[in-house]
């Protein structure tokens, strides 16, 4: 019943090795322009590589959000002991009855108290799969918030194709984008608390409304006074 480790998940990077490697099937469409293009001073890069789990750890969302899943799972662990510690308990006091029991009396207990068991097991495992799903969640919404601040990146640096850096043998020097990309997803998605960049704030529709109002017209409160 102990609770499932989520830093560093397998199940957790499928996501994003599943993004990277669409973008990897793109090379072979550019591959013609980059064996033409010529190297010189200051020309702009064909390709760039990025850490993709450095890209989500280091992050403000994904540090946030390995804070709150790790103290979920820590909190799950500590159920767990105290639940096999309750069942230790009630386990010897059960065999402590045993020998005042009939036989047939103490085989139904016993098949209750496994019953139970297999019961709680279960429980737990499934909490356990939650923290889990949760986490693939997490990063699920952060491979699509951070699609726009990469696309952004590559234009501005004339790249391409974007290639996760471990299927990568050599790279010169300002190729590989990882630190850049995260100063700028932290600076447009925060620790991923606040609304998302995709939708327009609450105060901006306001504001929107406002100057939309007739001239002359009079904003109303809740109560319509």
């Amino acid at each position: 019943m102990s609770g499932r480790s989520i830093s560093g998940s397998q199940r957790g990077s499928n996501g994003l090795n599943a993004w990277f490697g669409a973008v990897l099937v793109l090379l072979s469409a550019f591959a013609p322009q980059m064996a033409s293009a010529q190297a010189e001073g200051g020309a702009r890069l064909s390709i760039a590589t990025l850490d993709q789990e450095a890209l989500f750890l280091q992050s403000d969302f994904g540090q946030r959000v390995t804070r709150d899943l790790e103290s979920d799972r820590d909190a799950l662990a500590a159920e767990n002991r105290s639940i096999e510690a309750e069942l230790i308990a009630e386990e010897r006091a059960l065999i402590d009855k045993r020998a005042a029991l009939p036989a047939a009396d103490f085989a139904l207990l016993a098949d209750a108290f496994d019953r139970k068991v297999q019961g709680i097991r279960e429980e737990q495992d499934r909490k356990g799969r939650a923290l889990q799903i949760q986490l693939d969640d997490h990063r699920t919404r952060f491979l699509t918030e951070i699609g726009p601040v990469l696309t952004d990146l590559l234009r501005a640096r004339g790249a391409q194709v974007l290639l996760d850096r471990g299927a990568v043998l050599i790279a010169v020097d300002g190729v590989d984008i990882t630190s850049a990309a995260i100063d700028e997803i932290n600076a447009r998605l925060g620790d991923g608390t606040g609304p998302s960049p995709s939708l327009p704030a609450t105060d901006d529709l306001s504001g929107q409304a406002d100057q939309q109002a007739p001239s002359g017209s009079v904003p109303t409160g809740p109560d319509g006074d």
